[in-house]
């Protein structure tokens, strides 16, 4: 027997009897540049280069339309918050919990869930924060306990002053970002929240083209450095957060009184919704929040314990929900920041098929970003526009996409497209993904 021929029903049998979930290995006549697929990803320089793995699966017919590498790991990035979208769908009801109260005599107590609205702007209404506003009564903010640290798991330490590294807390507030804002035309910066105004450096160097926005590690000192040339400013940078801070700026934003205090007794605590989850989800989704995904593994934990986790929140996901997933997970944050997260195409396929199969496809769809028109594939895929409904997920070296695809008969097909250890551009391994994924264009 042909080597070729063993090779391809070894990979048959290991399809049928580990693969079980996607059905059994079936042959492609996908093509690109009129070259096999399998062919053209091991010849391509860009993904020969690279560590890549591609699964096509038909959610209709059960079965694989193409595999390569699909049960390697790779580091996922931002396809993380796959996991994070499906924990929320899973756990979170149709409001997200911003807080538990409790109020005695004159004293109104509260405490966090690990809900990210409060005060953070893609948020406008707040049912929650409203409340506290209306209230008559003396407003005590009661600490909660967060385990794990203001970061993630594996995060980069020196990411802290960009703004997708905002710090985790069970009671965030303004999204726990300081945002900075200047016209050209005027000299006036303006800073929210407007307690960090004053401490807000700003020194000119002549030598310097454009400005340079930065922060102290430890402390909330900002400084901004500009050349010459008049500069616009709209910049996003974290803040060092503490529960005492979120005291004095929800007095400061209240305009009253806000006090910190311990646990009351014989206190029953009652949960206040805020804002719709699908309008937070697809925040999430569309734009890869990183804040959003971190604090929503917090809010789920809230429903677990007293103390926020998001170690205990993946914990209960991987024994209840998601513990059918063919391959092993290696999943320690919500957004993807950390590159300990290690998932296959497999595994995320797997997800987006339960995703596919529990929820409505125009929810569901319209929560991912969308090829050529929104989100984070605003600006690629223009020959597959609208075609493509599916997460990002990129660092360093690393590109990937997971999602769905529309066929010309209008089929769905559902897709993990993984990229690592690349050393082209970014633009270069869009292209190549791209004729790649334009090959299912036609499969029926």
């Amino acid at each position: 027997m042909p080597q070729r021929s063993f090779f391809w029903i070894r990979q048959c049998l290991f399809g049928v009897i580990t693969l079980s979930l996607f059905g059994s290995c079936a042959s492609t006549k996908i093509k690109v540049e009129k070259t096999p697929l399998d062919k053209y990803l091991m010849k391509n320089e860009v993904f020969r280069e690279s560590h890549s793995g591609l699964l096509v699966y038909d959610p209709y017919e059960k079965k694989t339309v193409f595999s390569y590498n699909a049960d390697k790991h790779f580091t996922p990035a931002s396809n993380t918050k796959l996991l994070t979208f499906y924990t929320a769908l899973q756990i979170l009801g149709d409001s997200i919990p911003a807080m538990e109260i409790c109020q005695k005599n004159d004293t109104l107590y509260f405490r966090g869930t690990g809900g990210p609205a409060l005060l953070y702007p893609p948020f406008e209404q707040n049912n929650a924060f409203d409340f506290i506003k209306k209230s008559e009564a003396l407003l005590a903010v009661v600490e909660r306990p967060v385990a794990g640290g203001r970061f993630g798991a594996g995060w980069s330490w020196d990411d802290y002053p960009y703004y997708y590294s905002a710090e985790k807390a069970a009671f965030p507030i303004y999204g726990n970002l300081a945002f900075f804002h200047k016209d050209s035309v005027w000299d006036h910066i303006r800073v929210t929240p407007a307690l960090f105004a004053d401490s807000l450096h700003v020194r000119q160097e002549p030598t310097l083209e454009g400005y340079d926005i930065t922060r102290n590690e430890i402390r909330n000192i900002f400084e901004i450095r500009f050349g010459n040339t008049p500069f616009q400013l709209d910049e996003v940078v974290p803040f060092r957060y503490s529960v005492n801070l979120f005291v004095k700026m929800l007095s400061d934003t209240l305009r009253r009184p806000v006090i910190l205090t311990d646990p009351p007794e014989g206190c029953t605590w009652e949960t206040a919704y805020s804002v719709k989850t699908d309008f937070v989800l697809k925040k999430l989704m569309i734009e890869s929040d990183n804040f959003i995904a971190e604090q929503l593994l917090l809010l789920v934990s809230s429903r677990l314990g007293d103390t926020l986790s998001t170690k205990n929140a993946i914990k209960f996901m991987k024994e209840g929900q998601l513990s059918g997933l063919k391959d092993d997970i290696y999943w320690v944050d919500g957004s993807g920041l950390s590159r300990y997260n290690q998932l296959t195409p497999y595994s995320l396929v797997s997800v987006l098929e339960r995703l596919y199969k529990e929820q409505p496809r125009d929810k569901l769809f319209a929560m991912l970003p969308s090829s050529g028109k929104n989100g984070t594939l605003r600006g690629a895929f223009f020959n597959m526009e609208g075609r493509i409904h599916a997460k990002t997920g990129s660092m360093r070296h690393v590109y990937n996409l997971s999602g769905f695809l529309e066929t010309d008969s209008g089929k769905i097909l559902i897709f993990s497209f993984m990229n690592n250890n690349f050393n082209v551009s970014f633009s270069e391994l869009k292209k190549e993904m791209e004729k790649v994924l334009m090959g299912f264009v036609n499969y029926r």
